[in-house]
This record gives structure tokens, sequence and C-alpha cells, in this order.
């Protein structure tokens, strides 16, 4: 009798495989993508959703770890190189690859946002987080958010990122004014050892899209002569040039002296200047020098076992020597999936590896893609001034694409998605709400085509990377 029920079991595994490939065959052959189509999706979305096969509780441990892949157990998330590839180590001693989701503790906050998910169910905050819960599991998700609010019941069930801000300003501080360290400290350390006992923590990170560009350098030009980070600009250019006329000729400028260039605030200046530039991203790098020690002492005086993660980057703008200094501190490299272009952002569409592999040929640390778009139409694929919205259909194989591209680089260990449910601010690159960004609808079911395909694509690229190093 076993013999025979153990049989059933396996051709109805088969009967299920064949349809489900068959499904997704006709939806790509005939690429559904009209109006007239849309209910077709729907129920080959929803068949294929249905199909869809369980994770095997037994390959995991309890961070979401493959047990497949076996180092030292310390209690704590850590990164190591297996078989050249970078990956994270659960506090078991397994190796994990991150697939998080973001923005949803922002989502059950909101309840202009979740109002149809609480409609759908009833009033009942439990229940909703529930049902958020089992939604990150069924779209193959192992981890949850990296932004804050960082929803409390997720939070407690799945590895995240710890993320907290500055003091103020993202930029606009004398990082070599003692009492401004000073201040980051009063204000990061108790926040770090707040979370210096949650062992779901992948790591600590800080501001999100941190202003490395003129920006920063304008501000320490606007110091008075007696701020330190003016002092060290002064020192800075003294030791670039041997003259201030050597420095004139360069600038533009006619200064009479060093101690002029250190009392002028209000520069007449044009920073677009090869000279001024390469200037600037040198000073970037000081100042990188003295912020991230301070950042990575925080953190290792707060949360011992926690990994430093930096801020969170802005792919291909962030300057060399600053990328150069950021390596010597941090434990991985955060980056958003952001590239600005004349179509901005195209980064859903198409895995934009060259920006990648050039980021990591610098900074030599495991990356963590730690937001990225993934907008789709709601009906026919259209055009705007920001780029091709795809239809569901489409948009879905793109991620799923993206995805596997992703896990393929032997130095990502993790990605996270910009937006799991609900809306975002960023909605508006798209006002005529024709779009959404998410893998689940608003009242708290899949978009069933979206969910399928990237939920596979999640699973076969997480299996694909285990098996690649086991």
């Amino acid at each position: 009798m076993v013999y025979w029920l153990i049989c059933l079991y396996s051709l109805v595994k088969i009967v299920l495989m064949i349809l489900k490939r068959t499904i997704n065959y006709l939806i790509t052959a005939l690429q559904i993508n009209s109006v007239d189509n849309r209910l077709l999706s729907l129920l080959a979305g929803s068949i294929l959703l249905a199909c869809s096969p369980e994770p095997q509780i037994d390959q995991y441990d309890a961070f979401g770890g493959y047990t497949g892949i076996q180092r030292e157990a310390t209690g704590w998330f850590r990164v190591e190189k297996v078989n050249d590839r970078w990956m994270f180590i659960t506090p078991q001693g397994h190796g994990y690859i991150a697939l998080g989701a973001n923005h949803t503790g922002r989502y059950l906050n909101e309840r202009e946002q979740s109002a149809s998910l609480y409609e759908r169910i009833g009033d009942n905050r439990e229940e909703a987080e529930e049902t958020m819960y089992q939604a990150y599991v069924e779209s193959g998700l192992n981890a949850g958010e990296a932004y804050k609010p960082l929803n409390s019941y997720l939070k407690n069930r799945l590895p995240h990122i710890a993320h907290f801000d500055y003091p103020d300003s993202k930029h606009a501080f004398d990082i070599f004014d003692d009492s401004v360290q000073a201040a980051f400290r009063q204000h990061l350390l108790p926040r770090c050892q707040s979370t210096a006992s949650d062992s779901l923590a992948l790591g600590i990170a800080f501001v999100d899209l941190p202003i490395w560009d003129v920006r920063r350098v304008d501000f320490y030009r606007s110091l008075p002569p007696s701020a330190p980070g003016k002092q060290q600009y002064q020192k800075f250019l003294m030791d670039q040039y041997a003259t201030i006329e050597e420095f004139n000729e360069h600038y533009g400028t006619s200064l009479t002296s060093f101690e002029e260039l250190l009392e002028t605030t209000d520069w007449e200046l044009d920073t677009k200047q090869a000279s001024v530039q390469q200037d600037d991203n040198l000073f970037m790098g000081q100042i990188a020098d003295e912020l991230y020690p301070l950042l990575r002492d925080i953190v290792r005086e707060g949360a011992p076992n926690h990994l430093f993660l930096g801020e969170r980057y802005v792919l291909r703008m962030v300057p060399e020597p600053v990328l150069q200094t950021i390596a010597k501190y941090v434990d991985v490299f955060c980056t958003q999936a952001l590239i600005l272009s004349p179509q901005r952002p195209p980064e859903w569409q198409i895995f934009q590896q060259p920006g990648y592999d050039s980021t990591f040929a610098i900074v030599q640390k495991p990356i963590i893609i730690i937001d990225w778009a993934t907008p789709f139409s709601l009906d026919e694929t259209y055009t705007t001034d920001r780029g091709t919205v795809k239809e569901e259909t489409q948009a879905a194989e793109d991620v799923a694409q993206w995805v596997k591209a992703a896990l393929a680089q032997p130095y990502i260990v993790g990605v996270f998605k910009c937006q799991f449910i609900g809306t975002h601010g960023n909605d508006r690159w798209f006002p005529e709400g024709r779009m959404k960004r998410t893998l689940w609808q608003d009242d708290g079911t899949p978009f069933p085509i979206m969910t399928n395909r990237v939920s596979q694509a999640h699973r076969e690229a997480l299996n694909n990377v285990y098996k690649s190093v086991e």
C-alpha cells in the first residue's frame, strides 16, 4: 500500500511539473499583454501559484540557511567565502543568501495604504502581520526588511538589516570636529546597543542615499576659518599645491594667500572643472577616512557581534577615493540598484552587471543590493518619459531574469526588493496610476503572474547558488 502511495505522489508531482512548464511556455509564446487576455493571464497565474512547490523545510535551518553548506556556528550572522562564493553564514553555521523586500512596516502602519487589507480580513493587526509573513514565505523570500520602520512581527521571524540615521544631516556636518563625533556617538551608540542581542540582524547600516558629491565639499568650503573641517580643507589644498599661484591657476581664482583661502566662505567656483572635481573627490576620501572608522567603532562597541554595512550607497555615484576608503572599514557593501540615466530608472529590466563588477573590483567586499524597483503596468505596456512600463507577464519575466543574474554573481550576498506591498513615494515617477511596483496587491492577495514567476525565480536562483558551492 505504501509503495502505491509513493508512486501516486510521484505521478502527481510529475503532472504538476509538466502542467506548470506548459503554462509558462504558453504565456511566453503567446505574449499575453492585452486587456482581452487579462483573465487568461490571471487564470494561468493562479494555476501556477497553486502548482508552485513548497520549500523543503528540512533543507533550511531556523534562520533560512541551507543545511547542505556547513560551517562553524557562532550564534551570529557573518560573511565568508565558500568555494570562491561570498555568502552569509547563519548563526547555526549554514550558507545563506538573503532575499527580502522593503517598506512592509510602513504599509502596515499607514492605514491609507493597508485599508483594503484590513477591510478584507477585519480590523486585526495580528492577522494582518501574519498575512504579510505568510506572503513573504509564499513569494520565496527568506529575509524581511532592510529599511525602517521594520515591522516587529517580520523582524522577529526573518533576517533583516538594522537601519539607523545620523543625528541630523546626511552630509552637512563637520566630521573633523570632536563635538560632532561625540554627538554621533551619543546618538548612534544606544541604537546599536538596542539591536546587539538580535541574532536575526544581518548587520547594521546607516543613512540611505548618502551624498558623496560636490555638495559635501561645498559645505566644508562654506565653513568659517575656526572650523576644524575648514582647516583640514586648507591643509589638503596646501598639500596639493606648492603655492597659492598654482592653486589659482587650477581653480580660476585670484586669492592672495592660503590664509585668505581659509577665510573665504562664499566661493565663486566652477566646480565642474576637472582639477576641482579631482580635488573634491580626493578630499571626500579624507572625509570618509574620518567618518567610517568612527561608525565602525560605534558598531563594534554597541553591537560587537554584528556586521558593519556602512551606508546605503547609490551604484556608480560614489567617487573612487571614497569607495577605496569604505573598503577599509565595512564588512559588506550596501548599494541601491539605482543607476541614473536619460530613462530613469532602467534597472528593473536589465541587471546592470558592469556597474556591480566595477564597484566590487574596488571594494573587494561582498555586496548587498539593498533596494531595487520592479514596476509593471496594470493593463497594457506603455511608455513614459521615465521609460517603458511593461505589462505583468513580460515584466515578471524581466524580474525573474534580473534576480537570477544578480545571484549568479559570486560577490552578491543579498537582494532586497524596494516594495513588497502598498505604495511608495517614488511612484510619482509614473503618476498615471497605471502601474504597481509590488509582488502583492494592496488587499494582501498576490498578483498571480508576477508573484508566481518571481517566487519561482527566487527558489531557482537560491538553489543554483547553494548547489554550486555545496
